[in-house]
């Protein structure tokens, strides 16, 4: 989801990528910190990126205010090229002319601002229903337009298709990467969504990937259908998206603890799981940490009280006797 409409107070702000990187020097050097009011929108994230260079010589990755705390604070993710960074492989981009309908356009207009007014309801109004592999809302106003979502998709399947594969302007294939993920379950529309996430555009990835991480969580058999290696180069990646719903995705291919997926994730991407596992917003850090702890071998029923609850480094620690 994008953020929609100007938040005010800076709640926490996390970094990642950053290993090898004086990180104290990066917040140091920042035009405002934590409890501070935010505004100037691009302007913003272009002194953020100004503070970076000055502090390390290098360009920020990303910088990425996300929506957003109960009591309306912004948590503010900043990439940094360290030693846990990695450039993430992007397919090649579509030229084509195919869109998707007004009615379609507006209708996740309607979705983007029903998101963000269920998470600024606080309580339970933002938890979400993945059981038949699409997100449903318990925000009642959120949810009744999830489930147009599911109606026009499922009746408008070819051009979702369309769009998504072929447009060349990036808008129209993130609203088709959406609203694929409520069409009927099928190996096509898993290949489609998994092509999208290696989309250039960092919106058509993100709503790809989440689609597939609502599939895989819903639907335990289509996971031999998806490929962990995609997700698992997403947890090195300069940008937060690629991080936040590689791991969702993640979470549901090792729920068997597959020791091939395993030993790759400790192999290739250790560094950024630990980053993650670290930030104090547990409900970005979850993921992460429920990554790391299989990796660890904590028990399971453990690992679920820890990751919601923590304190995080007994996962961290955790790997020390592996």
């Amino acid at each position: 989801m994008r953020l929609v409409g100007a938040l005010p107070r800076i709640a926490t702000i996390e970094f990642f990528g950053h290993k090898g990187v004086d990180v104290a020097a990066v917040r140091a050097a920042l035009p405002f910190h934590e409890g501070d009011e935010l505004s100037g929108g691009g302007e913003a994230k272009a002194r953020v990126r100004e503070a970076v260079v000055r502090a390390i010589g290098k360009q920020a990755t990303d910088v990425n205010p996300v929506c957003c705390t109960s009591d309306g604070g912004i948590l503010l993710f900043i990439g940094i090229p360290g030693g846990s960074y990695r450039e993430f492989a992007y397919g090649p981009e579509p030229t084509g002319h195919a869109r998707v309908s007004t009615e379609l356009e507006q209708l996740d207009e309607r979705l983007d601002q029903a998101f963000v007014a269920a998470v600024r309801k606080g309580g339970d109004a933002a938890l979400e229903d993945d059981s038949k592999g699409y997100a449903l809302m318990k925000d009642p106003e959120a949810r009744s337009v999830q489930l147009a979502l599911r109606r026009y998709a499922v009746a408008h399947e070819r051009e979702l298709f369309r769009a998504l594969e072929f447009s060349a302007d990036s808008k129209q294939r993130a609203i088709a990467s959406e609203a694929l993920g409520y069409a009927r379950q099928s190996p096509r529309q898993v290949r489609a969504l998994m092509r999208a996430a290696r989309d250039p555009d960092e919106g058509v990835r993100n709503n790809a990937t989440r689609a597939i991480a609502v599939l895989a969580h819903a639907n335990h058999g289509l996971v031999s259908q998806i490929s962990p290696d995609t997700f698992i180069e997403m947890l090195n990646s300069g940008i937060w998206t690629d991080r936040n719903k590689g791991a969702m995705v993640l979470v549901s291919l090792t729920a068997t603890r597959d020791p091939a997926v395993l030993t790759k994730l400790k192999a290739t991407a250790l560094d950024a799981l630990i980053e993650m596992t670290s930030w104090r917003a547990v409900s970005h850090a979850y993921h992460a940490r429920m990554l790391l702890g299989r990796v660890a071998g904590i028990p399971e029923k453990q690992l679920e009280e820890l990751a919601w609850k923590g304190p995080s480094q007994a996962i961290i620690d955790a790997l020390a006797g592996k």
